[in-house]
C-alpha cells in the first residue's frame, strides 16, 4: 500500500474568566476602562476559572483562504487588524464545513466578534495563536460556540461576521458571561 500523508488542523480553546470584582480592581489599578488579559496578568490577577475546549472544523471558506495564500492567489492574511474571535449562544447541532457564520441569531445579545489583543496573532512552526479579551459589556450571554473570522483591515468588534468565517466549533457549553465580567478566549490552531 502506498504511504498516505494526512493534514490536520485542530484548535485548542482556552477561556480565562475574571469576575466583576477582579475586573473593577484591575480597572482602578491600571486606569483602563477595558483592560485586556495581559493587564490582569501584569497586575498578578489570576482568573477565577479557566476551561478548555478541544477541536474545531475549518470551514470551506477557511480552507479556500489558506490555499489562496499558499499559492499567492490573494486574500487577506490573519493579522491583528483583520481577525477576530467570535462567540455565540446557539445550541444548534455540529458545525458544518459550509458554515459562513456563527449559528446564533443576529444581534449583540446572541453573538459577538471581538478584535485581537495587541500582540496577537502569534505564530510558530505550524501553530497560530489568537487571543481576544471580551470586556464587561461584550459577549454577555451563554457561550455555546466559537469561530474565528477574517475581514479587511481594520476590523472592529461587532455582532456581524466579516468576509470569511475561518473555523467553527459548536456545542461548547462554557457557561454564561455576565455584565461586569471580563473573559479572554485564546485559540491555538495547530496544522500538521
Amino acid at each position: 500500500m502506498p504511504a498516505v500523508e494526512l493534514s490536520r488542523a485542530t484548535t485548542h480553546w482556552l477561556i480565562d474568566r475574571f469576575d466583576a470584582e477582579q475586573t473593577a480592581w484591575v480597572q482602578r489599578r491600571s486606569r483602563l476602562a477595558a483592560p485586556t488579559a495581559a493587564d490582569f496578568a501584569r497586575l498578578g490577577v489570576l482568573p477565577y476559572e479557566t476551561t478548555e475546549v478541544h477541536g474545531n472544523l475549518v470551514t470551506t471558506a477557511g480552507l479556500t483562504r489558506l490555499t489562496a495564500l499558499l499559492t499567492a492567489a490573494g486574500g487577506q492574511a490573519i493579522t491583528n487588524t483583520s481577525a477576530r474571535i467570535g462567540v455565540g449562544n446557539a445550541t444548534n447541532p455540529a458545525a458544518a464545513i459550509g458554515d459562513t457564520n456563527l449559528s446564533a441569531a443576529a444581534g449583540s445579545a446572541n453573538r459577538w466578534f471581538q478584535t485581537m489583543d495587541a500582540t496577537y496573532p502569534q505564530t510558530s512552526a505550524g501553530v497560530l495563536t489568537l487571543k481576544a479579551t471580551f470586556g464587561t459589556a461584550d459577549g454577555n450571554f451563554a457561550w455555546n460556540e466559537f469561530g474565528i473570522d477574517i475581514g479587511t483591515p481594520t476590523v472592529t468588534s461587532s455582532a456581524t461576521v466579516n468576509a470569511t468565517l475561518f473555523n467553527h466549533k459548536t456545542s461548547i457549553a462554557q457557561g454564561t458571561k455576565v455584565a461586569g465580567q471580563t473573559w479572554a478566549a485564546t485559540a491555538t490552531c495547530t496544522f500538521s
